[in-house]
């Protein structure tokens, strides 16, 4: 049991403290006892082989790519063999010591293409004892067709080698001793496929969930409970992750965090983050990728970490394929169609999605107004009907000008539609809760949109290997108009009515204008030995304005409430560079780096005259280090700073009277948080059980919260204030079992206490602290190689806010894939919030009132989906545990070159 004994003792150190309600230690202890020396190497997922996958978005990572004795190579997909169970004793050593694990494979995967090798690049390279065929390690060959496995014990393997267009490549009896550890095995040739094949060819299947010490990586195509839906269907069942009805996107009990499309910043990101998650369809998403602890090659933004949405991208040979068509209950739709060709120096890639989805949501209130004189209650009801339209044209290609210079230029078109219908009713009642009166109020909305991203990125390579230049510039806009028209009617006496609600017909637009552009330089540089060395600079603009017209209908005639209308532009530009240093020292690596950032904010609030202007320069510096126990543990310890910016809703001054009994008003005296995690994780593999834990600690400083204040007629006010600080601390653990080889098992459980201590100029009602946690289980079934069925249930327990706390919510999601025509065609069914749980409820309270609120939103759906693929292959995935894999060819392939 000696492998469990570093997760065991995590999880006993968390248990002990709750317990004994323990005094939680202070942020100058944790650093010290996480003062070691820094590293690079971020081990990968605890994945089966070819599971892998690089984010094409992301700069080759240093932790990631180190690889011994071949520095140079760029290895986005190799995975470590310390990842599988602990090798086998060889012939005549004695039982129970393990043989050293120092054999390295390599090659370069190529086809033959006018005469030239071309490479061929994110094949799949998998790894097998010969003797008994067992499945060792694997990866993916890079952008120029390389690969290299490592850390392989002295054994006889045979390597299989597939990609989607080509023939499958088998490579018998590769022999690994110590006296021939380092395997070339040269240019490999693979010939492409020039008629339909009739036979099955056998793939190795990525996983649903792939875990690392990290990040977490979430492969959409693998998840039945996600066919049919958008990105927020998709993240209801990321481990770590919570989204609540408003939208409001929770890692690690923390909503600050930052949602990057292709790792980078969109023009959606001008819009609340439920926004920028509905509008991107499930069926046009690779993977979602949530890394909690980024290094400084990331932008410091996002106190919890970042999400990052990879889209598809074809990437296979000739002509390939995918149309999707889903139907769900209610009036929900959704078709795609993904296509690529590539031929030669070109590969020309395209989409199209869309997705109709009409929902219904509720959402009741009830507040108790304490007065030194009187009490009295308000009880609300928002009934809504709420519908959009949503399209996704993407174009673009990857030309290769020369043998180390390429480039990639794509475009995504984003028009869309909404309409939204609501009644409300305000029921005011006295101490006996006795109805006084009641306003009624409706309002129609509709706001068609659109919105165009570009993307333009070139990247060169060097004769020394490892050496890389590249450049990306994206430039993305967002512009749309919302159409409102209220009509309020009511049965409370005159002298009981709020001033500013009006009764009658209003009608109001609202003009949005989004840009956000970025450029990047990024260099790499190999040095001595198996140091690395990686630079940047970026350069981010965003420009922000929204025009809010308010009118009253007065007679026949539509008159300008200046009191209401606003108009306000918000501008930020923001400089960074970074430089990164990593190195491996035998079972040691580290990564060192620091970030700098500064930025400038602007806001002009045309309404009023109100403008402000700000500017600051941080440092962020992050260090890494892992060490490597064994084959099949590694273990993690690193620390970040990074800073959370107010948003262009919290900073916005205009008092917003659409709702006159509840009003909201931004504050441009914010200022930013500023955040220091810490984080030591330990990752533990086995032949059929893996396990990642995880203790990490959070210090906000600054923290950003909600205040709401009751006046004495009866008026709610919201704005925004800087706290003194908070402190996040707790453990998380993720359990992957293997139960049969058509069952398998995962589980997560994150437990964290969260502290808030306000300032001294804030009430000090806003100092609190509680434990809360989440929990998630999901079974994954195959009980044939043509059926996959999904069952997830989540849980989070009550957590705390600033002036209140949420409530526990849990749900239950079930999804059935089956295969059809050969391999072609996929028939999938979902069926989301099974039992229909999924409800938020929260409590609130200030220094006269407390209030409650429940909401609902459409969650029981049912989705029934039919996918086909084009292309020239069948390719039926097929999961290795099925252990059915094409017989060894005793003869061999002799096109290959040691």
């Amino acid at each position: 049991m000696n492998h469990l004994l570093i997760s065991c003792s995590i999880v006993c150190i968390c248990l002990v403290s709750s317990i004994s309600r323990a005094q939680q230690p202070s942020p100058a202890s944790l650093r010290q006892a996480l003062g070691m020396a820094p590293d690079t190497l971020q081990p990968l997922s605890p994945t089966r082989p070819d599971t892998t996958q690089l984010n094409s978005a992301d700069r080759p990572d240093t932790v990631r790519q180190s690889t011994p004795g071949n520095a140079g190579i760029s290895l986005p997909a190799t995975r470590d063999s310390s990842q599988t169970s602990p090798a086998p004793t060889q012939p005549g050593q004695p039982a129970g010591e393990a043989t050293a694990a120092t054999g390295t494979l390599r090659g370069r995967l190529v086809t033959v293409q006018g005469g030239k090798n071309q490479p061929i690049e994110f094949a799949s390279v998998g790894v097998f004892r010969t003797r008994d065929s067992s499945s060792v390690t694997g990866g993916l060959t890079d952008e120029n067709g390389y690969f290299s496995i490592a850390n392989l014990s002295p054994d006889i393997y045979y390597i299989l080698i597939q990609s989607l267009g080509y023939a499958p490549k088998r490579i018998p009896r590769i022999t690994v001793s110590a006296d021939n550890a380092a395997v070339n095995l040269g240019n490999v040739i693979i010939t492409e496929t020039s008629q339909q094949l009739e036979e099955v060819v056998v793939q190795g299947q990525r996983q649903a969930y792939e875990y690392s010490l990290d990040r977490k990586i979430v492969n959409v195509d693998q998840l039945p409970i996600a066919q049919g839906g958008s990105a927020v269907d998709i993240l209801l069942n990321v481990p770590s992750v919570t989204l609540d009805v408003d939208g409001v996107l929770s890692l690690r009990g923390s909503s600050n965090v930052i949602v990057l499309v292709d790792g980078k910043p969109s023009g959606l990101t001008g819009l609340d983050r439920q926004a920028i998650l509905e509008q991107i369809p499930a069926s046009n998403i690779e993977r979602i990728e949530i890394i909690t602890n980024p290094s400084s090659r990331f932008d410091a933004d996002g106190a919890a970490g970042i999400i990052n949405i990879v889209l598809k991208k074809e990437r296979a040979a000739g002509f390939n394929g995918t149309v999707q068509l889903n139907v769900g209950t209610r009036d929900k739709y959704n078709a795609s169609i993904n296509l690529n060709a590539r031929f030669k120096k070109l590969n020309l890639f395209g989409s199209y999605n869309f997705r109709e989805d009409r929902r219904f949501q509720y959402r009741i209130s009830d507040r108790q107004n304490l007065f030194t004189d009187s009490t009295s209650f308000l009880a609300q009801r928002n009934d809504a009907v709420r519908r959009r339209v949503n399209n996704n044209l993407r174009l673009g290609f990857d030309y290769t000008l020369s043998e180390r210079d390429n480039i990639t230029v794509s475009a995504l078109y984003r028009p869309g539609y909404s309409y939204d219908s609501e009644v409300e009713t305000f029921d005011t009642q006295d101490e006996n809760r006795l109805s006084l009166g009641q306003i009624y109020r409706t309002n129609e909305e509709r706001e068609p949109e659109r919105g165009i991203d570009y993307t333009l990125g070139y990247r060169r390579t060097f004769p020394k290997k490892g050496r890389e230049l590249s450049f990306d510039a994206t430039l993305s806009t967002n512009k749309g108009t919302e159409f409102q028209r209220f009509t309020n009617t009511t049965t409370l006496p005159e002298t009981l009515l709020t001033p500013n609600f009006l009764i009658g017909d209003q009608r109001a637009t609202n003009d949005r204008d989004n840009r956000v552009g970025v450029l990047q330089l990024d260099y790499v540089e190999p040095l001595k030995g198996k140091k690395r060395l990686e630079g940047g600079l970026k350069y981010t603009t965003r420009q922000l304005g929204a025009n809010y017209v308010f009118e009253n209908l007065e007679g026949p005639d539509w008159v300008l409430n200046p009191g209401i209308s606003n108009n306000f532009i918000y501008d930020e530009q923001t400089s960074a560079a970074y430089v990164n240093l990593g190195n491996e020292l035998k079972k040691f690596s580290y990564q060192v780096g620091l970030r700098t950032e500064y930025t400038s904010i602007s806001t002009d609030q045309r309404t009023t005259s109100q403008r402000n202007t700000t500017d600051y320069i941080y440092l962020f510096p992050s260090a890494f280090v892992n060490y490597n126990l064994s084959q099949a543990q590694k273990l993690q310890i690193n620390y970040t700073r990074r800073i959370n910016r107010p948003s262009v809703r919290v900073l916005n001054p205009f008092i917003d009277l659409s709702d006159p009994l509840n009003i909201r008003f931004g504050n441009p005296l914010l200022n930013p948080e500023l955040i220091n995690s810490f984080e030591l994780s330990h990752l533990w593999n086995g032949k059929s059980t893996s396990l990642t834990s995880s203790l990490f600690f959070r210090q906000t400083n600054n923290e950003i919260t909600n205040y709401r204040t009751l006046r004495e007629d009866g008026i709610t006010e919201q704005t925004s204030l800087n706290l003194n600080r908070s402190q996040n601390y707790g453990l998380e653990v993720v359990l992957n079992q293997d139960i049969t080889r058509w069952w398998k098992a995962s589980g997560n459980f994150s437990f964290f206490q969260r502290s808030i201590l306000a300032s001294a100029d804030v009430p000090d009602i806003l100092s609190r602290t509680n434990r809360s946690w989440t929990g998630r289980v999901t079974f994954d079934l195959k009980p044939t190689r043509q059926t996959a069925i999904q069952l997830v249930y989540n849980y989070r327990s009550p957590f705390l806010v600033a002036q209140g706390t949420i409530n526990s919510f849990t749900n239950v999601d079930l999804g059935v894939k089956q295969t059809v025509l050969k391999g072609r065609g996929t028939l999938s069914l979902r069926v989301s919030d099974v039992f229909n749980t999924l409800q938020f409820q929260s409590d609130s309270f200030g220094p006269n009132f407390l209030a409650t609120s429940l909401s609902k939103r459409e969650s029981r759906i049912g989705f029934i989906g039919f996918s086909y693929r084009l292309s020239r292959q069948i390719s039926r995935e097929q999961d290795r545990d099925n252990d059915d894999r094409q017989p060894d060819n005793p003869a061999g392939d002799p096109d290959f070159s040691n």
